[in-house]
Formats: C-alpha cells, sequence, structure tokens
C-alpha cells in the first residue's frame, strides 16, 4: 500500500508529484538504474522528446520484468542538462504514471552525464 503526503504546512508540489510517498507493508523493493534513452539496438535519438519516451519505456520494461508497473513506483530522480525540457519530462511523466500515480520526484540539472549523447537520464524506485 502506498500513502502519500502533502501536509498543509509547507508550500505544495510545484508539478506532477506528491511531497511524501510512504510504502506500507511492501514485501518487495526495486531499486531501477539510472536509464537513458538507448533504445533496444543500441540507437539513440538527438531528440530530447524521444530520448525521454524511450527513457521511460526503459523503466517500464524493467518494471515488466520485476512483474510490477509504472504504478508501483514511488520514487523517480531526474537529470537533466537544462531547464528547457522541463515541460516535455513532466508531460511524459504525467502519461507514462498516469494521473493518480505522482510519486515523490526530484529533477537535477547537471552539467553532464555519463556519455555527451545522453540528454536525460531517470531512475526509479518501486515498491509491491
Amino acid at each position: 500500500m502506498i500513502k502519500t503526503h502533502n501536509p498543509a504546512g509547507i508550500a505544495g508540489p510545484f508539478g506532477h508529484y506528491d511531497q511524501g510517498v510512504e510504502a506500507v507493508n511492501i514485501s518487495r523493493l526495486l531499486h531501477v538504474s539510472g536509464q537513458v534513452g538507448v533504445s533496444p539496438d543500441g540507437s539513440i535519438s538527438d531528440d530530447i522528446e524521444a530520448q525521454i519516451e524511450q527513457t521511460w519505456l526503459n523503466i517500464e520494461a524493467v518494471l515488466t520484468e520485476a512483474g510490477m508497473t509504472t504504478s508501483n513506483i514511488v520514487r523517480t530522480i531526474t537529470y537533466i542538462l537544462d531547464a528547457d525540457p522541463v515541460p516535455l519530462l513532466a508531460a511524459a511523466r504525467r502519461r507514462h504514471l498516469g494521473p493518480d500515480c505522482k510519486s515523490a520526484s526530484t529533477t537535477f540539472i547537471v552539467a553532464g552525464l555519463l556519455r555527451p549523447e545522453w540528454k536525460v537520464e531517470i531512475d526509479a524506485v518501486a515498491v509491491a
């Protein structure tokens, strides 16, 4: 069971997430390593929106392998190179997590990722 917490005494979330996500009576905990927009054939698009989409598809593949779905995600951490794609990230997050599965979220703007062609990386924590 997942309980969310958005205390009245602090500012509300600035996007599609909750301030706190509590996993109650869980039996499984899955940490999804940082996923990037590399397709199964090893290719990567120059387009940031395509990389974001492929990143979420890769996260979903790991979840499926573990017998979970995006509704099991309780936390994501996103790394991007600049703030310009934030609206694209928000739209993809809402599309893949759905309107009711918000999870906790942190986004970092970083100087670079491991490979120069990577424009976004997202890791996740899921519970069941």
